[in-house]
């Protein structure tokens, strides 16, 4: 397997990382990733405690959304709230406050991770060796560009701090 740069490598972990998050085993995660071996992202959750990511996983800005939904929906018709009004207006507030690029960022983020959970439960559908290898090469396309787009965008909002 190939040898990668100190900022590739975190990447390919971090990918890795959010792939098992997923649910996704050592094998798929190296098919998907193509240049890392089921040995090597072995030893990456070791090293870096995938399964504690896994089961501390953030919670998605739509979930937020729909929780503070949710909880006006129960105010108004008389019930308790999962979150109270005062969280839901700090977390508004807390929103408000990003730039107008982190806000997109954000939602960039949301909506990529939601394409990419799409494709991961097309290729667990796939009943065909052919047809998995076909959809996980559309994948890999499809990060390696959405990397690069997330990454520039992610450098930029960075940079007006």
């Amino acid at each position: 397997m190939a040898k990668f740069s100190e900022e590739k490598q975190k990447q390919r972990i971090d990918q890795a990382r959010q792939l098992y998050c997923k649910g996704f085993d050592f094998d798929v995660i190296a098919d998907i990733l193509r240049d890392v071996s089921t040995t090597t992202i072995a030893r990456w959750a070791k090293e870096n405690d995938f399964e504690k990511a896994k089961r501390s996983q953030i919670i998605a800005l739509s979930e937020i959304r729909n929780s503070i939904l949710e909880s006006f929906a129960d105010l108004l018709d008389g019930k308790k709230p999962k979150i109270k009004p005062d969280e839901a207006s700090k977390y508004a507030i807390a929103f408000e406050r990003f730039s107008a690029k982190k806000q997109v960022l954000s939602y960039m983020y949301e909506a990529y991770e939601m394409l990419t959970e799409e494709y991961m439960h097309d290729i667990q559908k796939e009943v065909t060796k052919k047809g998995k290898e076909e959809a996980l090469d559309g994948l890999r396309k499809l990060r390696a560009k959405m990397d690069i787009v997330i990454t520039n965008l992610t450098r930029e909002v960075l940079g007006d701090e």
